[in-house]
């Protein structure tokens, strides 16, 4: 395939990839004027009626969506990934993820993250204990879980390589790999929403040992193979109008028939902790729903994108080329911007809509017109 014929391609991937640091920052705004979550400041739990039912609503959807999203990101991972390795080989490769990846998480657990948590505590505005030893200080990655998890997958993938260098391996890695009927994969996204049951009857979704979620663990890995197996075999391109509708329609059945087992079955008044985890029947519908809507989440998102967002002007090029830095550095704008409104007396949602783009707006300026130069700058310096 010629490079003309790549690059429309990446451009929608970009494009997702602005929609991750965006979506990112909301969900966190969320959390800090919803109170349901964990973020570094939370500032009250809504009270009035209208707050209640509106950040109610938010939750919920965001709950249910969170998986489909997160492993669509992490689908882009794995498809990011085998172009590079084969590119720049095993060393090069890893030399790369650590600089790209490793380093900032470092700053960010050593640097950032107590500061921000540390700095509301003294304040009083922390509703959190602090890490309370060397191994909780370590794994207080934050919102950094993500390339943590990232670097840990890629680390799966380059010894997945490794093994594909014996011949009985290679023997057997099919030449052609079409995209899978629906049915296969249905029982495929069920399948995997009962090993997801198994894992939250030990790890629940409100749980995250080292600081990492593991309830959701196989269900993101699964994604990101999916994203190597759609870069190897093109699946992206093969996606067709009808996969679209077919999943569309599964995943709107599946939230329709979600909403009405808990409102129905379990109750909206009754403690819907129960779809977290546990050995029961909510935490094993819960666990099929997310998977059949993460794989939904695939054909609809990615084809859509692919379709209509598979261009930039000049606004979304400045946006993509800072869409990293933004998510980076997002956390403690946030806590900023959110206590500069502290003391306004106004509705949560309203400051949700207020403090969202401000802050996305404030990382981004700071992203585009500081870390992008400095990276330029160490670039060329690198080169010469």
């Amino acid at each position: 395939m010629n490079k003309e014929s790549n690059k429309p391609r990446l451009l929608f991937l970009d494009n997702i990839k602005i929609l991750f640091s965006v979506l990112v920052i909301f969900q966190h705004v969320r959390v800090t004027y919803g109170g349901t979550g964990w973020w570094y400041y939370i500032e009250s739990v809504p009270v009035d009626d209208f707050s209640i039912i509106f950040f109610t609503t938010l939750s919920s959807i965001g709950g249910l969506f969170q998986a489909a999203l997160m492993g669509l990101f992490f689908l882009l991972g794995g498809y990011f990934t085998p172009k590079s390795y084969d590119r720049k080989g095993m060393g090069s490769f890893w030399k790369e993820r650590i600089i790209r990846l490793g380093i900032p998480v470092l700053l960010y657990v050593a640097i950032v993250s107590p500061i921000v948590a540390y700095s509301l505590n003294a304040l009083g505005l922390y509703p959190w204990s602090l890490p309370g030893s060397i191994l909780g200080f370590l794994t207080f990655w934050g919102p950094m879980w993500f390339l943590v998890v990232l670097i840990l997958f890629t680390a799966v993938y380059t010894l997945w390589r490794q093994i594909t260098k014996f011949d009985f391996v290679q023997r057997r890695i099919p030449e052609e790999f079409s995209i899978p009927k629906y049915i296969y994969l249905l029982l495929f996204a069920v399948g995997l929403g009962f090993i997801t049951f198994l894992i939250r009857i030990i790890s629940p979704i409100d749980q995250n040992p080292l600081g990492l979620p593991f309830s959701f663990i196989i269900l993101y890995l699964m994604m990101f193979s999916i994203g190597v197996i759609a870069f190897r075999y093109k699946w992206i391109e093969k996606m067709r109008k009808k996969h679209v509708k077919v999943w569309a329609i599964i995943i709107a059945a599946t939230f329709i028939l979600f909403f009405l087992y808990a409102a129905l079955i379990v109750g909206l008044d009754s403690d819907l902790s129960v779809f977290m985890g546990g050995f029961n029947l909510h935490a094993l519908f819960f666990a099929i729903v997310e998977s059949v809507i993460c794989i939904g989440m695939i054909f609809v998102l990615l084809k859509i994108f692919y379709a209509k967002f598979n261009k930039q002007g000049k606004i979304l090029q400045n946006l993509s080329s800072s869409a990293f830095y933004i998510y980076l550095i997002h956390a403690p704008i946030l806590v900023l911007v959110s206590l500069a409104f502290i003391s306004i007396p106004i509705l949560p949602a309203i400051k949700l809509a207020i403090v969202f783009p401000i802050t996305v707006i404030i990382c981004y300026l700071i992203s585009h017109f500081v870390l992008e130069k400095i990276h330029l700058k160490t670039h060329k310096k690198s080169l010469e």
